[in-house]
């Protein structure tokens, strides 16, 4: 296993997930569920589940290397996979799509978890609970300077954040 993931590998996870239903996803969404399951990971685990910084951005949490890869979608439906570069031993690259190695299942059921409870939801209704008072992306967007764009949320923060979710429901 190699956790933790590229974005793109738990990405790429969800849009199989929703062509698997006949779903459609969009960019905004791919990123509220990558953010969900990594911090639904930090919060059950203590461990990041994807290797990239989260970033606080106007709208939200915001995945750098998804946003990159997807913005060519705009609102409208992604209808590709992510992709990445890879090397072989001899050097050669190749483009490959990242994946979350099936052998993981307690990664998978957790991304399945994430899919039952949030993948009937709209983008704008994911974006809403990210921008909740209080909220890991809330806190961080409020220290930043008005022009700042893209300051890290720690995931100390999105870890205590999502703490504070599972103690909440488990009441």
């Amino acid at each position: 296993m190699e956790r933790p993931y590229h974005p793109k590998a738990i990405a790429n996870w969800f849009l199989g997930r929703a062509e698997k239903e006949g779903q459609r996803l969009d960019p905004m969404k791919v990123q509220k569920l990558t953010y969900l399951a990594h911090g639904w990971h930090l919060g059950l685990h203590g461990e990041p589940l994807i290797n990239e910084e989260v970033q606080a951005w106007q709208y939200g949490p915001v995945i750098n290397s998804l946003y990159h890869e997807f913005k060519s979608f705009g609102a409208g439906e992604i209808t590709g996979r992510a992709t990445s570069w890879d090397f072989s031993s001899q050097g050669e690259p190749a483009l490959v799509e990242p994946v979350v190695d099936p052998s993981d299942v307690d990664t998978i059921a957790l991304l399945e978890r994430v899919w039952d409870v949030y993948g009937s939801c709209s983008a704008v209704e994911l974006s809403a609970m990210t921008h909740q008072p209080g909220s890991p992306w809330s806190q961080t967007w409020q220290e930043m300077t008005p022009k700042l764009r893209g300051k890290g949320i720690p995931n100390s923060r999105i870890k205590e954040g999502f703490e504070t979710l599972i103690r909440e429901r488990n009441g």
